[in-house]
């Protein structure tokens, strides 16, 4: 059942990168193609931007391929970290992508080109704006939804896309109005907006690496103490993803129990926990006989 409800989650977000991978490559061909025609610095800037969201689906498709393959006896946990993997070379690339804004500024100041403005590159910003709005969106609810972290990492991605965007509608603006220095400058904000992204994502797959928590203990200790027979609880310990939680624990119980009634108990309380937290995919509960010495 397990299996079966993991498999189905890889094929949603799969489906959902599908969407994203084809809608970004229409965006970034779009600015990539008008922004070198019309020298529009910001607007090739935004077009690589756009192509980074392109290549993270990708990244994303390849990291899921992996993730999703069966625990083994070298991999007794499973393959998912590779997701978080993934989402750090995302993260890479955002850092490279801020690399080649920068380079492109610098060139632009030595070479003194003015981009040229028409009423097709506030079409081109402003519709493509209006995609990557709505793919943000939709890939933020879905990786909620399905608690990828490849998904939630590329929304952060391409939400950073829009406000890119807006940089480069006022840059253009400020063309229009003889004003060049502000292509330079929403070039080096849209530096700042991925350099960001790719920060707040290194972030979050780190906590995934490093084995952090992924549930308050106190959240568990309620869950458990409801359980009859359970007297003490202690020493929660939580990691993995937020879509694969591995969890150990342990318990006491009256010390005249004998070891089947000791062993119902905990399987009650493992039973009880996958029940009010459904990410939890193992439990361990080591169950010892309570002591009137104890705290």
């Amino acid at each position: 059942m397990l299996k079966d409800s993991l498999i189905e989650r890889s094929r949603e977000v799969k489906r959902v990168l599908w969407v994203t991978l084809f809608l970004n490559l229409l965006v970034c061909g779009l600015k990539l193609g008008y922004g070198y025609s019309s020298h529009s610095l910001s607007m090739v800037a935004d077009g690589y931007h756009s192509l980074l969201d392109s290549t993270s689906n990708i990244v994303g498709l390849i990291a899921l391929f992996f993730a999703a393959k069966p625990a083994d006896s070298g991999h007794p946990y499973g393959h998912r970290k590779v997701e978080a993997l993934g989402a750090m070379f995302i993260s890479a690339m955002l850092f490279w992508a801020c690399y080649e804004i920068v380079s492109s500024a610098v060139q632009r100041v030595h070479t003194h080109q003015t981009p040229e403005v028409t009423v097709y590159s506030f079409l081109i910003m402003v519709g493509t704006m209006g995609v990557n709005a709505w793919v943000s969106k939709y890939e933020h609810r879905r990786g909620h939804e399905l608690h990828s972290q490849i998904l939630t990492a590329d929304s952060a991605h391409t939400r950073s896309d829009v406000y890119a965007s807006l940089s480069v509608i006022a840059a253009l603006i400020g063309v229009k109005f003889h004003i060049p220095w502000v292509d330079l400058g929403a070039a080096g904000l849209i530096a700042v907006f991925v350099g960001y992204s790719g920060y707040k994502i290194v972030l979050e797959s780190l906590d995934t690496l490093m084995d952090s928590a992924q549930l308050d203990a106190r959240e568990v200790l309620d869950i458990v103490m409801k359980v009859p027979g359970v007297e003490k609880c202690h020493s929660i310990r939580t990691r993995g993803n937020p879509a694969a939680i591995y969890m150990d624990l342990n318990i006491h119980v009256a010390p005249h129990l004998s070891t089947q009634e000791s062993h119902a108990i905990t399987h009650q309380v493992i039973a009880k926990i996958k029940e009010e937290i459904p990410e939890v995919i193992d439990v361990v509960v080591h169950t010892e006989p309570s002591s009137p010495h104890e705290d």
